[in-house]
This record gives C-alpha cells, structure tokens and sequence, in this order.
C-alpha cells in the first residue's frame, strides 16, 4: 500500500510569511538608523541572516520594501491605539475622552520605547521635501494628526488640557514621547537611567499626562480594556 507523500505547503507558506515579517522589521531598523538612502538591502538580510535574492523575491525594489516596512510599522501603531479616539465630534463625554487620552499617551510612548526606528524614520524623512514624504505625510500621518487635532479641541474647551495650539501639541506629544528611546544611548550618558525600564517608561509618560492634561489626575485612570492579543509589553 502505497503512503501519500508529505504536504509541505502550508509549512511552506508559513517560511515565507516569516521571512517576510521579519526582512520587515530589519528593514525598519536599518532604514531608522541610516535613512532611505543609507541603508542597503543586503544589510537588511544580513540582519536576520537571510540572503538579498530573499528580499527581491519578497519585494519588487528598495522602495517597495520601504513603503512595505513603514505600512507595517503604522499597523502596529494602530493596533496599539485602536479604539482609543471617537470617530465622529457628536456626543462625546470629555471626562471619558480624557482617560482614553491619558490611556494613548502611555501606550504611544510604551510602543516608541519598543520602536525607536518610528521617530528615527520620521525625522530622516521630515528633513526634505521627497515623494516618500509626501507619501507618508497623507497616507499615515496626517490620520493620525487629524484624530489628535479634533480629540484635543474638545479636550481644550472642557478645560481639561493645557492651553496649547492643536498643531503644536501633535508635536510636542510626538516628539516628547519618542526622543528618549530614539535618544537612548544619550539618555544613559546623561542620567545614568536606562530609558527601556519600566520605571522610566511609567514616570514619562505619567510626566506627559501631568504636561498636557493637568485638568485630570495622573493616576492610572480606568483604560478601555484591550483585546486578549493586545496586552502590555515588558520591559525587563
């Protein structure tokens, strides 16, 4: 009798798909800490000991493995702060929207503490003028921008933010959340902290609340619950 032959599909598949995730993220960290010009894809395979023939296979060019890399790196940012602002300006309770603030600006600063390659990306690309900025300004960030702009108006006529201009404070959160991990090495020569504690992620995004939201308390407030996947990143 004869015994059917291995399936070696799926398993197949499943290679490639984690390949690919992970050319995804040595690509990110490449492109965060050279730029779209510095960076090589052959060091990008050499960071997760792949051969570059993987990454044509994979992606077309460079700058589809970049825009490929960027898509991936906002995906997770909002599966990180899904459910967090309102869709629509109607019925909106501002003791609610400011806890679901308060909740965005610890787990934004707790996931550019696990992706310093977010700010580092954006600051070489924010530098120039480029298609890829233009890119990423509308497809990602302007989103983004536009649902902290409007949360932060309500926010500001309650009388539970700071009195800060809506275009400025994206900024500040922005940059405020993110140097230190981007800046690590800095911040370990300065204070003798290590930025990628737990301790210091909690205390600075605590010191961001008290910043930008000193109509609420700084305590942890009573967050939206998560999905079961989305649970609280360790920082050991």
């Amino acid at each position: 009798m004869k015994t059917k032959a291995p399936q070696h599909a799926p398993r197949q598949r499943r290679v490639r798909t984690d390949i690919r995730e992970a050319l995804l993220n040595a690509a990110l960290v490449e492109f965060g800490a050279k730029g779209f010009d510095g960076a090589s894809t052959r060091a990008i395979a050499a960071r997760v000991d792949a051969h570059q023939p993987q990454i044509n296979y994979h992606f077309e060019s460079k700058m589809a493995l970049w825009t490929a890399a960027v898509d991936h790196l906002f995906a997770l940012l909002g599966e990180e702060m899904a459910g967090l602002f309102p869709t629509g300006p109607t019925n909106i309770d501002a003791a609610q929207l400011a806890v679901d603030f308060a909740d965005g600006i610890r787990r934004f600063v707790a996931f550019a503490a696990r992706h310093p390659e977010l700010n580092q990306i954006m600051v070489h690309e924010g530098t120039a003028d480029s298609d890829r900025l233009a890119w990423l300004t509308k497809t990602h960030v302007k989103p983004l921008f536009d649902a902290v702009a409007s949360a932060w108006t309500l926010l500001r006529e309650a009388g539970v933010a700071a009195p800060i201009d809506s275009d400025i404070v994206y900024y500040l959160l922005v940059g405020g959340a993110s140097t230190p991990y981007s800046n690590a090495p800095e911040v370990r020569l300065l204070t003798g902290h290590d930025p990628q504690s737990s301790k210091w992620i909690s205390a600075h995004a605590d010191a961001l609340i008290t910043t930008l939201l000193p109509g609420i308390s700084c305590s942890r407030p009573a967050s939206r619950p998560r999905r079961n996947s989305e649970t609280e990143p360790r920082f050991d």
